[in-house]
């Protein structure tokens, strides 16, 4: 993942366009975790889209670090 990315002359953080390639796929994930009835039983649902986004976050961001050698 490279460091910062270049759109139309302003360099942006690599990790924010990260954030905003996630954010259709957490909203996807959430949408069918809510109609699949989660958030009924979680105690705090604010947290449990918190952790969600974070774990979702996490793994895109080994997934796309490169190796370490």
């Amino acid at each position: 993942m490279p460091y910062e990315v270049s759109i139309g002359d302003i360099y942006f953080p690599g990790a924010l366009v990260l954030v905003v390639l996630l954010l259709p796929v957490f909203g996807l994930l959430d949408f069918g975790l809510g109609r699949v009835g989660l958030y009924r039983r979680a105690l705090h649902p604010s947290l449990v889209r918190v952790a969600l986004f974070a774990s979702l976050y996490c793994a895109a961001l080994l997934l796309f670090l490169p190796p370490f050698s």
